[in-house]
């Protein structure tokens, strides 16, 4: 992994029309940062929002469920800081700044 010892994991939850415009905003981070996206919901845009920012995408098995899939995001991450990032948040460019500096 690059960047910080910080990773953004994006929850995403099939067709979300906001999910590229999330994974946007980690991209535009000030600071590095490292971003991983999970999802319980596969489909095939969630697959392609991933592929196109070349992010690792891992797959719950199970029944969809909020908290296990927000503990499920949390543990797929290798940082010592955790932002779970719902699919439809955005992010100021200086949110990891902030607080990892």
């Amino acid at each position: 992994m690059e960047g910080t010892n910080h990773t953004y994991a994006v929850c995403a939850y099939k067709e979300s029309p906001y999910l590229e415009e999330c994974v946007q905003s980690l991209m535009r981070q000030s600071i590095q940062t490292n971003i991983i996206m999970t999802t319980s919901t596969p489909c095939v845009h969630i697959r392609h929002v991933a592929d196109r920012y070349g992010i690792p995408l891992y797959v719950r098995d199970g029944r969809s469920d909020i908290r296990d899939d927000w503990n499920f995001a949390y543990d797929q991450a290798e940082t010592d800081w955790v932002t779970v990032a719902h699919q439809d948040d955005m992010y100021d460019a200086d949110y990891v700044k902030e607080f990892y500096i």
